[in-house]
């Protein structure tokens, strides 16, 4: 829009200590009042305004006729009635909240959702004169002209410290436009220009017939409409009537300004008129009516008619002309009595409160952890179906207003951003909706005061988020304007005021993911290492565990429950890190239930196995026949004992006796059950052969069958005594274990040749019953009934020799024998190897170690073990061990170990030679190898920063002090991080030690082990004093004096190491107020005024 704009337009941007904040974004609810204004120009004594004659040449009587005037609806759709046009229209706008009962929150938080008290505040402000015009920056001719004019008395005007973003700490920024410039540019921020309209009227007193002006009686002074036009901080063009302050005067020019605005600005009641009058923020509108019923109230011109004369009855008494009488009958004085009533709200008063603990708590300048989900439970629908499989939410945040002026805050989302926000309206709204919120959509949302709301972020969320919320009503100011010092022409308009918007409060909160983790069971069968699919198990919580501010699982409560794969597994994922167990629910089939439950400790960002085991539930039963060998007759009286493996013994042990059964004529054991410790390996022998009879019976058998009742049914054939054979059974001397591969020889005796005949014969071995068998054996005249038997072959491996002469003419001849053999003496190795985490030394259970073998012949290790290749994990004792590797020339005892799979979530790569020696004292040689992986996520950390600074040293008006700090280094692996927060001292946030000191600190949380630098980054204002370590882990390290100006890294640092013996590291940084004027505070609050000159 092309506008005239008299003299040239400018914006300063001001810092000064003596600035004051009308109120930061609060901390603390309950006691949010600012501090009264620390430095304030006082009043002079004000004189007694004198009795303003009536003459025929007043001062507004020379105000030239405007050639145009303004269609009435224009000027009504400037000033909407009772609107306030800083308010945010976006479609999320929430409506005004109703008083809020107690309500429970998130899905059982029980969180009184109670009001904080309600807190109204006087606004503070600064006068700008020549006694304060030093704090003042700029830097172009235009800037120093508009300040010397300041220092000289000419331009005066009072200012707000407006709370803001500050986008370039420490620069001035003045614009300055010509009127050509104007016809093709928009206006930018903080610029305005004044307008003039119009004349108005009264519908009585103030009458375009009683005018000075124009044909009128020149008995009442009418009005000139005026209205400043400025751009606010959102871009958008406001505007503001302009009321002249003295109704029947012209200027100032005889008078001294800085005197006429001190006691302008400094008297409550024009500040009411301004802010609650016509087209001010707070207008009233129609909705109260002070008038005679001779006005009408509707009418705009008579509401701006009641403002334009009560302000100038109020400052100087001036009623344009009118009697006292009319005045009161008009309604003037209950306007102003009406609005000396009321109070100006506080428009900075926006806050976020997070639950923490079951309380309320302050979330500005706070990094807020949400909770990690596994699922979208029940009392949380509205999570979006792209996150019902897991996901990271807030506690119940709301938003508060401690001036109830209808205030709250703007959330913008990037649109790229996954994040999704939950909000109700009101407290109300959240205990009868609490299922069914609104739910955030484009890329800004409007909450007002009493809103409640979740922020809810994909599972795998890393990065911290920091939300910097603009309030949505702008904080006033009040700005002087003086028609010949500043509107540059006499009679355009007398020394007046006006309402400016300035730029709205900010406030800012951090939302940081949080770490979770898995577990991961492995089921196996004990014996055979077989994968165990079909068993059921539940993960309970060991301990309260708590992510975020939220308890998520209570001690033993069932976290989840899974049943294991074909490999055996169960994958419990996305885990609050914590202790847990896990227990079987249900057996697979099969198998018997294991009542034992096992701990398991889950950290973020690994999986963590456990193994458990379950033995096969199998029972079995045992029954022999026992016939007569010739005629195959049933035989009793024979003893059959039944023996069960034992591992832990490596031998066979007597289990029962079988007894006999006269009807089915058998022998029967009766039910028998695997164990862990018989691995279902079973023999059954022949003890007691039946009268009359030989016998050397027995048997192996093995229960291998999950889930079944095995059943075997053997026989076993005896001989008459009468009928003589030869019996052989042929053991290991160890074990007892059948061998098979040995020759027996039968040699028959020669009565001619007086010795053994050479050739023999070979006993025959009978598969069914293991035993090497001779054909029957007859007398001779030759050989008289005599025989040999003997050993003519050992089976393999194994050493010894074994002969026997009987005659079987002796009827109690022994003709059943057991021959044991040794095992020839033979070297063996056994690897052991521990997995460990490089850095923390726990043991890992999830590797594979594969074992080769050397081949001489081929000079290459090679793959050739077969089941005995892969090193077993034991976990009682926590080692990867081979079985026994036999040395022998081939391999000339050479072996190599190669880890072929990592753990989970582990690098590493591990190869290691094996030579074992033969040792004369043992004939087994063991070798412990130790093997190291890395972790993926290297465990985590904190460093906790504490930062001091003189309680006495902060003044609100300069901001909310704010410090950030910096960690840089590497961790463990050598991998570099950064990590960046701050503190943000805000009215009640902090703690005050009893050195004076006011106290925040701040955690970096989740960093990898290593070794990192921390620093503080520079600010306006303040210097770094010291840094002291306060763990025995930092290490400090000074350099430069501490100077302002000194950046602290020069002068100051910590370097702390994050080991596994200290993961924890905390410093402690001082620093010391050194400029009090120029600058903002650190925290960059913007305070601007738009002056407007000559």
């Amino acid at each position: 829009m092309k506008r005239r704009m008299i003299g040239a337009w400018m914006a300063l941007m001001i810092t000064a200590s003596s600035l004051v904040v009308s109120a930061s974004p609060a901390a603390d609810m309950s006691s949010v009042s600012a501090d009264p204004q620390q430095e304030q120009t006082e009043p002079e004594e004000e004189e007694e305004a004198p009795d303003i004659p009536v003459t025929d040449q007043p001062g507004e009587a020379e105000m030239p006729v405007p050639t145009a005037l303004p269609e009435p609806e224009t000027v009504e759709k400037a000033f909407e009635e009772g609107k306030d046009n800083t308010e945010n229209t976006d479609s999320d706008e929430l409506i005004e909240p109703e008083e809020e009962p107690e309500a429970v929150s998130k899905e059982g938080e029980n969180i009184a959702l109670t009001e904080i008290p309600e807190q109204t505040e006087d606004s503070g402000f600064t006068v700008f004169t020549e006694e304060n015009a030093e704090i003042l920056t700029g830097e172009s001719e235009e800037d120093q002209e508009l300040i010397q004019d300041i220092e000289n008395g000419e331009i005066i005007a009072l200012s707000a410290a407006l709370p803001g973003e500050f986008r370039e700490a420490g620069s001035v920024e003045v614009i300055s436009e010509g009127e050509d410039a104007l016809a093709v540019a928009a206006l930018s921020p903080s610029q305005y220009y004044l307008d003039s309209w119009t004349r108005v009227y009264c519908d009585e007193i103030w009458t375009a017939a009683n005018d000075f002006l124009g044909p009128g009686n020149k008995t009442r002074m009418g009005c000139t409409y005026r209205s400043v036009h400025y751009i606010d901080d959102t871009g958008e063009e406001k505007v503001s009537p302009l009321y002249c302050l003295k109704a029947t005067q012209d200027g100032l020019d005889s008078m001294t300004l800085k005197n006429e605005a001190v006691k302008a600005l400094t008297n409550s009641v024009i500040q009411k008129l301004l802010y609650f009058g016509y087209g001010g923020p707070g207008d009233l509108g129609t909705g109260y009516d002070p008038s005679c019923s001779h006005i009408d109230w509707s009418k705009w011109q008579n509401r701006y008619v009641f403002t334009h004369i009560a302000l100038s009855k109020v400052y100087f008494n001036d009623c344009g002309y009118a009697t006292a009488a009319e005045v009161e009958h008009t309604g003037i004085n209950r306007l102003i009595d009406k609005i000396q009533t009321l109070t100006i709200p506080a428009r900075n008063k926006a806050a976020v409160y997070v639950s923490e603990d079951g309380s309320w708590a302050a979330a500005s300048g706070k990094t807020i952890p949400l909770s990690v989900f596994r699922s979208r439970p029940a009392g949380f629908p509205f999570v979006p179906d792209s996150m019902k499989d897991g996901f990271q939410m807030s506690t119940l945040m709301k938003v508060t207003d401690g001036a109830k002026a209808g205030n709250g805050i703007t959330i913008t989302r990037g649109a790229a951003e996954k994040w999704q926000l939950a909000y109700w309206t009101s407290a109300a709204d959240y205990n009868s909706h609490k299922t069914n919120p609104k739910m955030m959509s484009g890329t800004s949302l409007s909450l007002k005061d009493g809103a409640y709301f979740f922020l809810i972020f994909p599972l795998n969320a890393s990065a911290t988020k920091k939300f910097s919320c603009k309030m949505l009503l702008q904080p006033v100011s009040y700005i002087l304007v003086d028609g010949s010092a500043q509107a540059g022409k006499d009679g355009v308009q007398d020394f007046g005021a006006y309402v400016y918007q300035g730029t709205r409060g900010s406030l800012s909160f951090s939302v940081k993911p949080s770490v979770y983790g898995n577990a991961k069971l492995v089921k196996k069968e004990p014996n055979t290492g077989k994968l165990i699919q079909g068993a059921q198990y539940g993960l309970f919580a060991a301990e309260a565990l708590t992510s975020g501010y939220r308890t998520m699982y209570s001690k033993d409560q069932k976290v989840s429950t899974g049943t294991t794969n074909a490999s055996g597994e169960i994958l419990f994922s996305k885990l609050v890190p914590g202790k847990y167990y896990v227990k079987e629910t249900k057996a697979a089939a099969g198998y018997k239930l294991n009542t034992a439950i096992k701990n398991v400790t889950v950290t973020g960002g690994k999986t963590t196995t456990v193994s458990v085991t379950d033995i096969m539930d199998i029972s079995g039963t045992v029954s022999i026949r026992k016939k007569d060998g010739n005629t195959g007759d049933p035989l009793a009286g024979a003893e059959f004992t039944l023996y069960q493996w034992s591992k832990k013994s490596k031998a066979y042990v007597t289990l029962k006796k079988l007894t006999y059964d006269g009807q089915k004529r058998t022998y029967n054991s009766g039910k028998f059950n695997y164990t862990e410790d018989n691995q279902g390996k079973f023999r059954v022998r022949e003890t007691k052969s039946p009268p009359n009879y030989t016998g050397n019976w027995q048997k192996n058998f093995t229960l291998d069958k999950p889930g079944e009742k095995q059943e075997f049914l053997f026989e076993a054939v005896n001989y008459q005594t009468e009928k003589r054979r030869i019996e052989v059974r042929k053991i290991d001397a160890k074990t007892g274990e059948i061998l098979k591969g040995a020759e027996f020889t039968l040699y028959e005796y020669s009565a001619a040749k007086k010795a053994y005949k050479e050739k023999g014969t070979l006993l025959d071995y009978d598969i069914s019953s293991e035993l090497y068998v001779s054909g029957e054996l007859l007398k001779t005249s030759d050989n008289e009934g005599k025989y040999k038997i003997a050993e003519t072959k050992t089976p393999p491996g194994y050493t010894g020799s074994w002969e026997e002469e009987v005659n079987i003419t002796d009827k109690d001849a022994r003709l059943s024998f057991e021959v044991v053999n040794e095992k020839e003496k033979e070297y063996k190795g056994v690897i052991r190897l521990r997995k460990t985490d490089i850095y923390t030394g726990e043991v890992l259970e999830d590797a594979e170690f594969t074992v080769l073998q050397w081949n001489r012949g081929k000079q290459t290790y090679q793959n050739n073990l077969g089941g005995q290749s892969i090193l077993k994990f034991d976990g009682e004792t926590g080692w990867y061990s081979t079985e026994e590797l036999v040395l022998t020339d081939d391999n000339q005892g050479r072996f190599k170990v190669v880890e072929t799979k990592n753990p989970e979530n582990y690098t590493g790569k591990y190869e290691k030679e094996v030579i074992f020696q033969k040792k004369e004292n043992t004939d087994t040689d063991t070798v412990d190898l130790k093997a190291e992986n890395t972790p993926v996520t290297l465990p985590l950390g904190n460093i906790t920063i504490i930062k001091k600074i003189k309680e006495e040293d902060i003044t609100w008006a300069h901001g909310n002090p704010t410090f950030s700090f910096v960690a840089e280094g590497t961790d463990l692996s050598g991998n570099p991080h950064r990590y960046e927060d701050y503190v943000t001292f805000t009215r009640g946030s902090y703690e005050t030690d009893k050195n004076g000191y006011a106290t925040l600190s701040v955690t970096l949380r989740n960093i990898p082990l290593g070794q990192y630098t921390v620093w503080e980054k520079p600010v306006l204002r303040y210097y770094l004093k010291d840094v002291r370590a306060n763990t025995e882990n930092v290490r400090i390290i000074k350099g430069a004096a501490p100077a302002y100006g000194t950046d602290p890294r020069k002068i100051a640092s910590g370097t702390a190491a994050l080991t596994m013996q200290n993961k924890n590291a905390s410093l402690t940084f001082v620093n010391e107020k050194s400029r009090y004027d120029r600058y903002s505070h650190n925290d960059s609050i913007k305070n601007t005024i738009p002056v407007s000159f000559s």
